[in-house]
């Protein structure tokens, strides 16, 4: 059973459990559109039956094995110039949790979080935009903890590769608690420009090569920054010049 957590500013004061459900994020998404939430609202499930990756993908997990929830937050604060602010800062969360338990965690851009070159975590936020302003944003969000056996070659789990076995309602609560902290973070204006960097540095592909496809090509390149937009740009080493990528428009080809 998932419980409220009473020492966080904002996420996780109001967890609402769905033994089963077929997407937390819909559910969310009923609830702030009913105006029936505080922010900081959780709903988690055991058993997600239809759940939503990015790009159209799918999440799958075992039931009871791993964290499926969705976070409601309102960041009003936050221009929608710079939401990929909020990206990079669950992002950031998610990362500084997995790197508890494992040496060489990383962000993957845009926002999944990899452990030992396989994915352990993803992550699908929808806003909603009034205006120039977020409204409201409902944050999905996948870790993989105890699951040993994966259909894909790329998924792992935090207890996969610690070889340990996890009380998931203790690893909520301590996930929650980082991202509860860095999303004060956030709210701070005067720290917007630390967590790009922190984002950065943690990314992968930052210092080092790897390979992808662009547009039916292959390129070695390691990465440059990324806009405030979200965009990466990558600075090519096996042509000269930089490319700047969008969501859909890149492929890695080695981990």
């Amino acid at each position: 059973m998932y419980n409220s957590i009473q020492d966080t500013l904002i996420i996780g004061k109001k967890v609402i459990y769905l033994p089963t459900c077929h997407s937390t994020n819909d559910i969310a998404a009923e609830i702030v559109h009913a105006g029936l939430f505080d922010e900081g609202t959780i709903v988690i499930t055991d058993n997600q039956v239809k759940g939503r990756g990015q790009r159209g993908t799918d999440w799958v997990a075992d039931p009871g094995q791993n964290l499926t929830f969705s976070v409601i937050l309102t960041p009003g604060f936050l221009p929608v110039a710079d939401q990929f602010l909020l990206s990079q800062t669950v992002a950031l969360g998610i990362h500084a949790y997995a790197a508890r338990y494992v040496n060489n965690a990383k962000v993957k851009w845009p926002n999944d979080v990899y452990v030992n070159g396989k994915k352990v975590s993803g992550v699908l936020i929808e806003n909603s935009i009034q205006g120039s302003r977020i409204a409201s944003s409902v944050i999905g969000i996948g870790v993989n903890i105890n699951q040993k056996v994966f259909t894909s070659a790329h998924a792992t789990s935090i207890g996969k590769e610690t070889g340990g076995q996890f009380v998931l309602s203790e690893e909520f609560n301590k996930l929650l608690r980082f991202l509860d902290s860095f999303y004060a973070d956030l709210k701070s204006k005067t720290l917007h420009d630390r967590i790009r960097q922190d984002y950065l540095t943690n990314l992968f592909g930052y210092n080092h090569s790897v390979l992808f496809k662009h547009q039916e090509r292959v390129f070695e390149g390691t990465v440059s920054h990324v806009t405030p937009q979200g965009k990466l740009v990558m600075k090519l080493l096996s042509e000269s010049g930089t490319l700047e990528v969008g969501l859909k428009e890149i492929e890695w080809l080695k981990d």
